[in-house]
């Protein structure tokens, strides 16, 4: 367990790299995207606790832009990201389907309700020992 703000940071970026985090923001993070803030808040610290001017948080700057900048430039960054796009498309298109699935589903029992209110309609107007007056009809004396 860490005991002083370098160690969290260093266990924090070690959470990162594993794919890991605490932070639920991080999950899936981008590697190119990782800096010193967002290990500072998956420290548990603001993005700021990480200074470059402090002697004892260089070595661990230097790790976090060396780790970085090993995946590459921006087209790398751009593969992922259209990966992330596609996966998105995937589950929309899947969610899509469990959607239709149950609209096909409940339209079928609405088709199945509306025979049986039919049913029970007819059922009751046989039974009925009340009279229907014609609409527009007057009523006879008695």
């Amino acid at each position: 367990m860490a005991t002083n703000g370098m160690d969290k940071c260093r266990e924090a970026f070690e959470r990162i790299k594993a794919g890991k985090p605490h932070v639920a923001a991080h999950v899936g993070l981008d590697p190119t995207k990782i800096t010193a803030g967002i290990v500072s808040v998956e420290a548990g610290f603001d993005r700021g606790y990480l200074k470059k001017d402090r002697l004892s948080h260089r070595a661990l700057i230097a790790d976090i832009e060396a780790y970085r900048k090993s995946f590459g430039t921006e087209s790398s960054s751009k593969a992922l990201q259209v990966k992330r796009a596609n996966d998105k498309v995937t589950q929309a298109v899947s969610d899509l389907e469990i959607a239709r699935s149950q609209l096909y589903h409940v339209m079928a029992q609405n088709v199945q309700l509306v025979e049986r209110v039919r049913d029970l309609q007819g059922q009751l107007k046989a039974l009925s020992n009340v009279t229907q007056l014609k609409t527009g009809a007057k009523r006879q004396p008695s």
